[in-house]
């Protein structure tokens, strides 16, 4: 498996796990709410209780007031002790391929006399970034994909979910040797046109 899928997989675990220990503490709770509450979309949110469901991780019940409840079954309590133990693995395995990527990339920074790198993408890989600029000449700032890019040196792209898309969108807009890659991300650097998407 690449790491890349592993990040993905991990995105997923974590959003899992926050799930499942919504419920745990609160079953009875609206699709919205856990929606808003793990900032996800109410779509997504209810992908994500039926794969439960579907799994035999929660059963949904009907509870007073004409509401459901979403509790998690013996199977989901197991499941849940196994995702805390591969979330973990993954997540050092992950911090440490992005830590030693962000120490080469601060270093072509510096190299470029650059300082202020905007961040396309908040998560995980925002936060190490982020974490890891503390003590050196870099300045990190969260843009949103659409803000101006004027103003930074370089743009690094830190979207675990959607790198790709993020990569397309960002390409169009600025230089290519301004727009900054991380390995672990898998990001190909082809034209959309010479991948044939349109």
């Amino acid at each position: 498996m690449s790491s890349m899928q592993e990040t993905r997989e991990n995105s997923e675990q974590k959003i899992l796990l926050k799930l499942m220990n919504r419920l745990e503490n609160n079953p009875v709770v609206s699709q919205r709410a856990l929606a808003l509450d793990l900032n996800i979309a109410l779509g997504l949110m209810n992908a994500y209780l039926k794969r439960c469901i579907c799994k035999g991780w929660i059963r949904v019940s009907q509870v007073p007031a004409k509401r459901l409840g979403y509790f998690l079954t013996p199977e989901g309590f197991i499941e849940k002790s196994r995702m805390v133990t591969n979330y973990l693995a993954n997540s050092f395995s992950f911090f440490r391929d992005a830590r030693l990527q962000c120490v080469e990339l601060f270093a072509l920074c510096t190299q470029r006399g650059w300082h202020k790198i905007a961040l396309v993408g908040s998560g995980d890989l925002a936060e190490i970034v982020t974490l890891m600029a503390k003590g050196t000449s870099i300045e990190t700032h969260l843009v949103e994909v659409s803000a101006e890019l004027n103003d930074f040196d370089g743009v690094l792209i830190t979207d675990i979910l959607t790198p790709q898309v993020t990569y397309d969108k960002l390409v169009s807009r600025i230089t290519e040797d301004r727009l900054l890659i991380l390995d672990l991300l898998h990001i190909t650097r082809i034209p959309l046109h010479v991948r044939g998407v349109t």
